[in-house]
């Protein structure tokens, strides 16, 4: 008979903010800590996981200074039972959604997490994947590369039903594996274990059974514990009695890590696991909830505006300072970062938390906001002191030609406007100053120039009332608002781009759902107003007005969209400029209805059979469509661990990150995007962006999921009846997904930097680089100062955006002060499919640049390789990439950097230059963007009194039930959802009702396994 070994893992997974924000659920952590403290205290064997965080250790350290209680002597207990092996936090700062993140704010969230780990003891190996929404494919070697060991992962996992092993190793993009275990029947299989003591022993052998037949090993996981659980399961006397053995298993208090080494080295005699490749993106099993992406879309365009700040300008600005000799203001950034990370847990940035959770969130950004651009505006003070204005530093401001209904004009002024460029490569491009374009050419790689003679560009504008083109592209519009793009280098001319689709949406902030009876309305075949709002040879800037008359919301049981309608005003500003095939769209609207869902439309022509879309460190390929689920396959032993929500179809709703590309290996069109995380391919080829979603309820019963989401609370704030502006681009092409475009997409996300200062001397010359990346493929190597928009002449296919394989495939995603402050940060990945070439030149010859982790440690040598587990010994990987020392010139680095691989690389400058001691006054030009008027355009009542009416009978109805296991849960979500609708702040009952609501989700949910 097989022995088996029941790892019991006790833990909490604490959902910082979700039905209650965090002013309340902080409240629990000093009883919770007590209450661990003890246990660990009396049970020497006792071992808890802190759910990979330490976010909730600093929240825990606030909560105790305002109970004015010793926050040193709880680091001291906290450090001396980590250091013990008894309790394991790390190795995150937080628990984030990973897909709705820039590739930044994950390093980030793991680089602050190890950093106060490390403070605190150190941190645990394994990697804590509890409960996001599904799995970037880049998971393995950025944990890798953080010096995990081991993953636990729950959602978007799956395997051939007939098939499903606890056990896989995940495969990243690069090549690059690392051994998972996957939580089949979730995190939460033995929860409040010794709470049931006369049932202990057989539903310990209950789930045993469970497991054993998707074991690969003689090691199976056991889960005790649940969210924010207070009191920590005496599992030990337990243990120590034999109850949690059986015939043929052992129970025993674990750990994440421990687990991970006892699966590998059991496996090592056994065949292979199933080996998973990239995302994992599947709600067959159990749901990722895809709707997230869309809901509450706000946040998402200002989280993604906030992470630019920080990474496109306030971290690079700041390097350019120091090494200028000024300060760096680590402390201010960390502090920003820190801030928004806040943001970044599942329930919260995902949008599926009460209104007020995200008001919190809004506040936050705004201090993120203030900290941000106070560092941008002391970094650029310092840098204007530094720079000499003088040459060049009388601006001549002159339109190409005179606007519509204008005159051309030109005005001087004696101040010294320096051109701000923090991306690693020379760029050319169309500023504003003073609200009027201006054309500027190879501005150096993170560096700058004083802006002197006017530039002209290589290819001009030309427009008509209704058209415009550059010599690349040209568009022309039609009667109904949309408009046909033709390339100068494909096929193909697209036309009807840009209509706008409403659907009805009865779904919650989790998942879209449509309504039984639906109303599609697009703006295809209607009238807009046209106008041609700016005209010269730099740009011709289109205004597009639309209104639509929608539904006013749901009806009927929310199955059907009202017949009564209301007007939703839109506004679109369409742009082309001079020497780029990006053509740029900005669309306001007040939205003004509810239960809705509005997507932009772009038909492509291209009836691709994938699209390839941006995500964190990666370009993801997906399938267009795909089969239906036969659940007739899933065999019976599967059935019994399938806990929790799940998809009823497979998802064609995909995440992307800055852009989505069809293409047909030759040509293809490209959407970019700022902060708009959610896309589908329709049928012929249409790509729907979507623009927002709006929903009245956390979670509740509808049409595209099987079973319960989270609590049926209402939420009005989520119906988004607000002023909105999203800001999107086409970018047609010819090759495949690697011919230059997430070069072009990330350029899009990051704006020139434009400041006006007085003229004065300095010691940096009016143009100079601090740092640059060049693109060296074989045959073809950059000439010096050549940029992005040169390479349009200088491809394989002249006069337009040419297939250039890795050429601008290497996307760097953070310059900045390394954490020892000694040291310049520079990560980047290859986006690309096969191995770059590329040239990185400091401005200082050093022999000081080392290759480091995403922790910014040395790299261990297994790292310079992609990790090959012991589970999955007879696979090989290439190495990460050599540095060229012998053959380099004098501070030029040639690097190979092998596809689709994650590089941190450390440099060391000499002494930084002495500054000339002069802080002038700086001013940031940003383009005016007037607001819109939609002042005659009334939005409908968020709430309203029958709503409150409803809600309050809902409560009253279900509070009859309470005593009830299985409705106390509900019938509590009821009555805060009415407390909270009707907007009473009774402080004391919100309180009451979060302790009593908390524990009636654990009851809850130990009923599904009592049953």
């Amino acid at each position: 008979m097989k022995q088996y070994t029941a790892h019991i893992i006790s833990h909490t997974h604490w959902d910082r903010e979700w039905y209650l924000n965090s002013s309340y659920t902080n409240e629990w952590l000093i009883p919770f800590f007590d209450n661990l403290f003890a246990m660990l205290d009396s049970e020497p064997e006792y071992r808890f996981v802190l759910d990979g965080q330490t976010a909730m250790v600093e929240d825990y350290f606030g909560e105790l200074k305002k109970a004015r209680r010793s926050i040193s002597r709880a680091k001291r207990r906290i450090r001396f039972h980590v250091k013990r092996g008894a309790l394991f936090l790390g190795p995150y700062f937080l628990q984030p959604d990973w897909q709705l993140l820039s590739e930044e704010a994950l390093a980030r969230n793991l680089l602050i997490g190890e950093k106060l780990a490390r403070e605190l003891g150190g941190s645990m190996k394994s990697g804590w994947l509890l409960d996001n929404f599904g799995q970037i494919a880049q998971t393995a070697q950025i944990h890798r590369l953080a010096g995990i060991d081991g993953l636990f992962v729950w959602r978007g996992v799956e395997m051939d039903p007939r098939a499903v092993k606890s056990e896989f190793t995940w495969e990243s993009p690069d090549g690059t594996r690392i051994p998972a275990v996957y939580l089949l029947n979730s995190y939460r299989n033995v929860m409040r274990l010794a709470e049931y003591q006369s049932i202990v022993k057989s539903r310990m052998s209950v789930e045993v059974e469970k497991l054993k037949p998707f074991a690969g090993t003689s090691h199976l996981l056991m889960m005790n514990g649940y969210d924010q659980e207070i009191l920590p399961d005496d599992i030990q006397p337990l243990l120590r009695a034999g109850v949690l053995n059986g015939e043929d298993y052992r129970g025993i208090q674990s750990d994440p890590d421990t687990y991970i080494r006892a699966v590998i080295a059991d496996g090592n005699g056994n065949s292979p696991p199933p080996r998973l490749s990239g995302a994992l993106y599947s709600g067959r099993f159990i749901s990722v909830f895809p709707g997230v992406m869309s809901s509450r879309m706000y946040l998402k365009i200002e989280n993604d505006r906030l992470q630019k700040l920080l990474e496109k300008k306030a971290e690079p600005l700041s390097v350019m300072a120091w090494l200028a000799g000024g300060e760096y203001g680590s402390g201010e950034l960390e502090t920003a970062w820190k801030t928004l990370l806040l943001n970044h847990p599942h329930d919260s940035i995902c949008g599926v938390s009460i209104d007020d959770v995200h008001r919190d969130m809004e506040n936050r950004g705004a201090l993120v906001d203030r900290l941000a651009s106070h560092r941008i505006q002391e970094a650029l003070s310092c840098l204007a002191g530094a720079i000499d204005t003088r040459d060049g530093g009388t601006a001549t401001v002159a339109s190409a030609a005179p606007p519509p209904g204008g005159s051309a004009s030109e005005e001087r002024h004696d101040e010294g406007v320096i051109v701000f460029n923090t991306a690693p490569r020379p760029r050319s491009g169309v500023i504003h100053v003073q609200g009027k374009p201006r054309f500027v050419k190879d501005v150096p790689a993170m560096g700058w120039a004083v802006l002197g003679e006017r530039d002209s560009p290589g290819r001009p504008v030309t427009s008509g009332e209704t058209e415009a083109g550059n010599g690349l592209v040209r568009i022309s519009f039609n009667p109904d608002g949309s408009f046909s793009l033709d390339f100068a280098g494909g096929r193909r001319s697209r036309g009807n781009l840009g209509h706008i689709e409403d659907m009805g949406d009865c779904g919650d902030c989790y998942d879209y759902s449509y309504p039984d009876r639906d109303r599609r309305i697009t703006t295809e075949g209607g009238r807009a107003r046209i106008s041609l709002e700016r005209s010269c040879e730099l740009e011709a800037v289109f205004r597009v007005e639309r209104i639509l008359e929608l539904p006013v919301g749901a009806v009927e049981n929310r199955t059907m969209r009202s017949g009564g309608t209301a007007a939703l005003p839109t506004v679109t500003y369409v742009a082309l400029q001079a020497d780029s095939p990006v053509v740029r769209c900005r669309t306001l609207l007040k939205n003004t209805v509810k239960d809705h869902r509005m997507r932009v439309l772009i038909p492509t022509g291209i009836d691709a059979a994938f699209s390839w879309a941006g995500s964190p460190f990666d370009i993801t390929k997906r399938p267009v469509k795909a089969p239906d689920y036969d659940d007739s396959r899933i065999p019976e032993a599967l059935k019994k661990v399938i806990v929790g929500a799940r998809e009823a179809k497979p998802g064609t709703i995909f995440h992307n990150r800055e852009f989505v590309d069809l293409n047909d290996g030759s040509e293809g069109l490209a959407v970019f995007n700022k902060g708009l995380p959610e896309y589908q391919i329709l049928d012929g080829g249409t790509i729907a962006l979507t623009l927002f979603r709006s929903v009245d309820r956390i979670a509740g019963e509808i049409n595209t999921r099987i079973g319960d989401a989270g609590p049926d609370i209402r939420t009005p704030d989520a119906q988004c009846l607000r002023e909105m502006c999203f800001e999107y681009a086409l970018c047609p092409h010819v090759g495949n997904a690697y011919s230059g475009i997430s070069r072009l997409a990330d350029h899009y996300n990051s704006d020139f930097i434009v400041a006006a200062t007085e003229k004065s001397p300095g010691v940096l010359p009016g143009r100079h680089s601090f740092f640059a990346l060049d693109d060296a493929p074989e045959g073809d190597t950059p000439k010096d100062g050549e940029s992005e928009e040169r390479d349009f002449e200088h491809g394989p296919h002249r006069g337009s955006l040419g297939d250039f394989g890795s050429l601008g495939a290497v996307k760097i995603t953070a310059l900045k002060r390394s954490e020892s402050g000694d040291a310049l940060i520079c990560r980047g990945v290859n986006l690309s499919e096969r191995t770059a070439r590329i040239r990185v030149s400091p401005p200082w010859d050093t022999a000081g640049a080392e290759l480091v982790n995403l922790l910014e440690d040395p790299m261990d040598a297994d790292l310079r390789t992609p990790g090959i587990s012991p589970m999955d010994a007879d696979l090989r990987a290439p190495e990460i990439f050599p540095m060229d020392a012998a053959s380099r010139a004098p501070g030029i680095f040639p690097i190979e950097i092998a596809a689709k691989r994650i590089f941190t690389l450390k440099l060391s400058p000499p002494f930084p230059i002495k500054p000339a001691g002069v802080s002038p006054t700086v001013c940031i030009l940003e383009e005016d963007e007037e607001p819109e008027d939609f002042s005659e355009f009334p939005s409908m009542d968020p709430i309203t009194e029958e709503d409150i009416q409803n809600e309050n009978n809902r409560a009253e109805m279900l509070g009859s039930r309470i005593e009830d296991p299985l409705y106390r849960r509900t019938a509590l979500e009821a009555r805060l959802s009415a407390i909270l609708l009707g907007q009473r702040r009774d402080e004391r009952i919100i309180r009451e009702l979060g302790y009593e609501l908390n524990e009636a989700r654990v009851q809850r949910r130990i009923h599904d396994y009592l049953t």
